[in-house]
């Protein structure tokens, strides 16, 4: 099980690049800190038009949500998941190819958490 402390390490060891990004995730003791500059480092990829990147967090984010205990799992669903509608490009195309990034198990719980407001 992955804990809220060793998020940040895994971060950076699966996305090398995260250090030298200009949305860099910064080693904190908050994971909430951590979730959202990895929610926001995937935002960018995705502005940039760099899919393969985007599928990559998607992955990560799913392997966190999978393996992680409650507080990462929460983070997950609170931070990254809640962000999929400000993800979505407004080009058709571009939105279902992104979309069929989203691992399934992810999907469930945006569709669950769009549902459960009356979106």
């Amino acid at each position: 099980m992955i804990s809220q402390y060793e998020v940040p390490a895994l971060l950076n060891e699966e996305l090398p690049s995260l250090e030298n990004s200009t949305c860099p995730i910064h080693l904190s003791v908050s994971v909430y800190k951590t979730i959202h500059d990895f929610t926001e480092y995937t935002k960018t990829a995705v502005q940039k038009h760099h899919l393969p990147l985007a599928k990559k967090c998607f992955k990560l984010a799913e392997k966190l949500y999978r393996e992680g205990d409650k507080i990462v799992r929460m983070c997950i669903e609170n931070i990254f998941i809640y962000s999929f509608t400000s993800l979505m490009p407004e080009d058709r195309v571009e939105r279902i190819i992104l979309q069929s990034y989203i691992p399934d198990s992810l999907n469930t719980v945006y569709i669950k958490q769009v549902s459960a407001c009356n979106c």
